[in-house]
């Protein structure tokens, strides 16, 4: 597939990156970690070029919807811990208008809720995010993600590859302080 291109420059991701590692609790690179989030941006993406998801909502739920976790296990209010904290950089670290910043609230508050009923871009975050389950040995179930362009076999296939392997995006390795 095609390589993605962040709808934020390079210097901003590293901003809003710094900003989230000076506050982060867990491994950096940890299952909730960086890795993660590249591979949930790009899946996102490539999405959003099927759904007409808003890019920049995207971007930011990959880097804030698991920003605020506490730990590895069940975590509850970490999504809502993260949309708050994204909600406090608005303005300074990046700029979105108050439907984006709704629909990124409620994409990070709910994405571990199993809901598939939203607005496009949302649905289109909770897959990005379920289309990582692999790197935890759980295998996205076709039913449980929202949009068509999700449960297609060939994209699901290229996520399962990339999750299982831990697969670290190219336009994040040196720009997101991903460690090898």
């Amino acid at each position: 597939m095609r390589p993605v291109n962040p709808p934020f420059p390079p210097e901003q991701i590293r901003d809003i990156l710094r900003v989230i590692r000076d506050q982060y609790a867990l491994a950096w690179s940890g299952i909730h970690g960086v890795r993660h989030w590249a591979r949930v941006l790009e899946n996102g993406l490539r999405l959003a070029d099927e759904t007409g998801a808003d890019r920049e909502v995207v971007l930011l739920f990959a880097l804030f919807h698991d920003a605020c976790r506490v730990n590895d296990d069940r975590d509850p209010g970490h999504g809502d811990r993260g949309a708050k904290l994204a909600a406090s950089h608005q303005g300074r670290l990046f700029h979105i208008d108050g439907t984006q910043l709704a629909l990124l609230t409620e994409a990070c508050t709910l994405h571990t809720r199993g809901g598939t009923e939203a607005h496009t871009t949302v649905q289109t975050c909770w897959d990005a995010d379920r289309l990582d389950l692999l790197r935890v040995g759980i295998r996205p179930a076709p039913r449980k993600l929202c949009t068509a362009a999700a449960r297609k076999p060939v994209l699901m296939k290229w996520a399962n590859d990339r999750a299982r392997s831990k697969h670290s995006p190219s336009f994040a390795r040196e720009d997101w302080m991903i460690s090898s």
